[in-house]
C-alpha cells in the first residue's frame, strides 16, 4: 500500500513538472494525413477542368501568361468543334442513321459519336466528360489527369507535359495525324463508302487552311515557334501526312473483308450524267475505259512538293502511285493493292523530314503557288476532289503571303483563288476545263 502511494506521488509529480512553464504537455499521437491518390496519367479530366477564368476562362485575352487564357471561352462560342455533337440532331444524320440501319439515334451510337465528340471509355475518365461537349480540349491537346495540376507550376515545361500524356501539337506529324484521325480517317474511325451513301457529306481537309480559318486560340506571332508549326511549313507536312494516312487505309481496305471499298477511288468515274460525260471521253481513261479508278486527290499537291524536296523520291513515287492506281482500278487483286500501298507509304514517309525542312520564303511560297497553278494536264485528267485540294493548297500559300503583307487580302490574287472555289463548290457540276482556265488568272496574279 505505502508503495502504490509512493508511485502515485510520483506520477502526480511528473505529470505537474511537464504543465510547468517551458515544459509543454506532450503531444498527443496524431493520426497520418490521408495520401493524396497520384494523378493517373492518360484520363480524361473533362472541359469544365479547363474552364476556370484564371486558367483558359477568360472572356477576352489576357497578358499574364504565355497563353491568351480565353481558350475555353474561344472554343465555346465560336469553334465548329464545339458543336459538332449537336450536328448528329440534324435531318441529315436521322437520315443517315436510317440509311444504316443503326439500331439508336446519331447522337446515340458509336460510329457518329468518335468524331462528333470526345467519346472515350469510362475506364479512361477521371472527371465528367460528356459527349454533349462535342470535340472538347482534351480530344486535341490529349488527356490531361498526367499534367494539368502540373503544367502551371513555375519552371514546369511543355515536354514535361508532353511526357506526362500532351499531344505534342508542336510535331506537325503528330499534329496531322490528330486531325486526320477524323478528316480522313483510320483504323479506328473513317467516312468510308457505306456512310457516305447513306449521305455523309464527303469530306475534305488541308491541315493548314483549316488550322488558320478556326477563330484562333492561340498566340499568332513570328517567334520560331510560329514559324515552324504555322503557314507553309504546315501544308507541307499536312499534305505528305495525308497521303501517308490515304494509303494505310487503302492497304487496310485490301487486308480486310471490305475490299473494294469504294471511298478510295474517284466517285465521278460512276457517279455522273451519262448526258454530260462527254468530256471524259474526250479526255479518256488511264486503263480500261469505264473501269472505277483510285482518286489521286492526296498525290495531286504533294507531288510538286515532292519533286521540290527529292527529285529522285518524286519519280520512285510516281511509279508507285502508277501501280497503286492499276491494281485499285482492276478491283480483283486485293493483294497486290496492300502492296503496292505499302510501298508507295514507306517511299513518302522517308520523304516526310526532307519536305519538313523545306525553306518557305515569299519567293519560296510564290514559286510553288505557280508551279501548282500551272500543272494543268494532270488536272485536265484528275477528279473534282484533287481540283479540290489545288485550290485548299493555293489558299494556304496564299494566306502565308497575307499573314506578312495584308494588303494582298484585296488582291487579284485572292480574287482568282476564290474564282477557284465557285468551281469546285457544286462537285456534280465540276468541270476540268473550266477549273484550269480560272488557274490561269492565279498565275497571272502571282
Amino acid at each position: 500500500m505505502k508503495r502504490m502511494m509512493i508511485l502515485f506521488v510520483l506520477m502526480l509529480a511528473a505529470v505537474a513538472s511537464a504543465q510547468q512553464p517551458g515544459n509543454p504537455a506532450p503531444q498527443q499521437p496524431q493520426p497520418p494525413a490521408p495520401v493524396q491518390p497520384p494523378s493517373v496519367p492518360n484520363h480524361y479530366d473533362g472541359v469544365a477542368s479547363c474552364a476556370n477564368s484564371g486558367c483558359h476562362g477568360s472572356t477576352q485575352p489576357l497578358d499574364a501568361s504565355h497563353v491568351l487564357q480565353n481558350e475555353y471561352y474561344t472554343w465555346l462560342s465560336k469553334d465548329r468543334h464545339a458543336q459538332a455533337y449537336n450536328v448528329l440532331f440534324s435531318d441529315r444524320s436521322a437520315r443517315v442513321a436510317r440509311n444504316m440501319r443503326l439500331k439508336g439515334k446519331a447522337y446515340q451510337e458509336t460510329v457518329c459519336l468518335d468524331c462528333h465528340s470526345t467519346n472515350v471509355p469510362a475506364r479512361l475518365v477521371s472527371g465528367k466528360v460528356d459527349v454533349e461537349d462535342g470535340v472538347q480540349c482534351e480530344a486535341c491537346h490529349g488527356p490531361a489527369s498526367g499534367w494539368r495540376a502540373e503544367h502551371t507550376q513555375a519552371g514546369w515545361t511543355y515536354e514535361q507535359s508532353v511526357a506526362r500524356g500532351m499531344t505534342d501539337l508542336r510535331n506537325l506529324p503528330v499534329r496531322a495525324s490528330g486531325c486526320l484521325s477524323c478528316h480522313l480517317g483510320n483504323d479506328k474511325k473513317e467516312v468510308d463508302h457505306e456512310l457516305i451513301a447513306s449521305g455523309h457529306p464527303i469530306l475534305a481537309f488541308e491541315l493548314d487552311n483549316y488550322t488558320e480559318t478556326m477563330p484562333p486560340h492561340w498566340r499568332r506571332g513570328k517567334d520560331s515557334v510560329a514559324a515552324d508549326t504555322h503557314g507553309a511549313r504546315a501544308f507541307a507536312v499536312g499534305q505528305a501526312a495525308a497521303f501517308s494516312q490515304s494509303l494505310d487505309n487503302l492497304a487496310r481496305h485490301a487486308r480486310g473483308e471490305k475490299w473494294p471499298e469504294f471511298s478510295d477511288m474517284s466517285c465521278i468515274n460512276c457517279h455522273h450524267s451519262l448526258e454530260t460525260s462527254g468530256w471524259r471521253q474526250e479526255r479518256g481513261w488511264p486503263g480500261r475505259a469505264g473501269l472505277p479508278s483510285w482518286s489521286p486527290q492526296h498525290w495531286a499537291v504533294l507531288r510538286l512538293l515532292v519533286g521540290r524536296a527529292n527529285p529522285s523520291a518524286r519519280a520512285k513515287l510516281d511509279n508507285d502511285v502508277e501501280i497503286v492506281a492499276v491494281r485499285v482500278a482492276r478491283m480483283n487483286d486485293s493483294n497486290g493493292v496492300l502492296q503496292a500501298a505499302n510501298e508507295a507509304r514507306r517511299t513518302i514517309d522517308n520523304v516526310i523530314p526532307q519536305i519538313a525542312a523545306l525553306s518557305w520564303r515569299d519567293d519560296d511560297v510564290r514559286s510553288m503557288m505557280r508551279t501548282i497553278a500551272g500543272d494543268t494536264d494532270f488536272l485536265l485528267t484528275a477528279d473534282v476532289h484533287s481540283a479540290e485540294q489545288t485550290a485548299l493548297a493555293l489558299q494556304s500559300l496564299a494566306s502565308a503571303l497575307t499573314r506578312n503583307n495584308p494588303r494582298l487580302l484585296k488582291s487579284p490574287m485572292t480574287e482568282a483563288i476564290d474564282a477557284l472555289f465557285e468551281e469546285v463548290k457544286s462537285r456534280e457540276r465540276y468541270e476540268p476545263s473550266r477549273f484550269v482556265q480560272k488557274l490561269a488568272a492565279v498565275r497571272a496574279a502571282l
